[in-house]
C-alpha cells in the first residue's frame, strides 16, 4: 500500500467507486465487507496497479481494484502476482490503453487530472454503480 501521498477528495471518491464497482469484494480472496461498516471501509482498499503518484493513470478504472488489507500487502510484495491478478481481471485492450496511458502521460501534473470536471465525472460514475449495485441482488 502506498505511504505518504496525500489522499485527495479525487482519491476518496474513486476508491468508493472502486470498491463499489466490485461489489465490496476483494478481488483477490472474495471476502466481501459492509459499506456501512467503518471497520469494512477500513479494511477494503483501493489498490492501484500503477501507483499514485502518477496522476495520468491514478483515477484510471483499469487501474485500480479492490483489495483487503491482507491481499493488498501480500500483492504489493510479490509484484508477479499482482500482474497475474491484475491481467486476470482486465482485458488486453484494457491493459494496453492504460499503459498507452502511462507512457504517453507520464509527467501530468495533478492539476490537469484533479479538476472539478473529472470530480464531477467521478461523482456520477459512484452513482452510477451504487445505483445498479442496489438492484443487483
Amino acid at each position: 500500500p502506498s505511504v505518504g501521498i496525500k489522499r485527495t477528495k479525487w482519491d476518496k471518491v474513486f476508491s468508493d467507486y472502486i470498491r463499489e464497482r466490485d461489489h465490496w469484494t476483494c478481488q483477490r480472496c472474495l471476502k466481501t465487507y459492509n459499506k456501512y461498516n467503518p471497520n469494512g471501509r477500513r479494511a477494503l482498499h483501493c489498490s492501484h496497479y500503477i501507483g499514485r503518484s502518477n496522476w495520468s493513470t491514478r483515477i484510471e478504472p483499469t487501474n485500480a481494484m479492490a483489495l483487503c488489507y491482507g491481499c493488498h500487502r501480500f500483492l504489493g510484495s510479490n509484484p508477479s502476482d499482482h500482474k497475474r491478478l491484475w491481467q486476470s481481471r482486465f482485458s488486453v485492450k484494457e491493459r494496453r490503453l492504460l499503459k498507452q496511458r502511462k507512457n504517453t502521460k507520464p509527467n501530468i501534473q495533478k492539476k490537469y487530472v484533479a479538476t472539478e470536471e473529472n470530480y464531477k465525472r467521478l461523482k456520477n460514475m459512484l452513482k452510477e454503480v451504487s445505483d445498479m449495485n442496489e438492484f443487483d441482488w
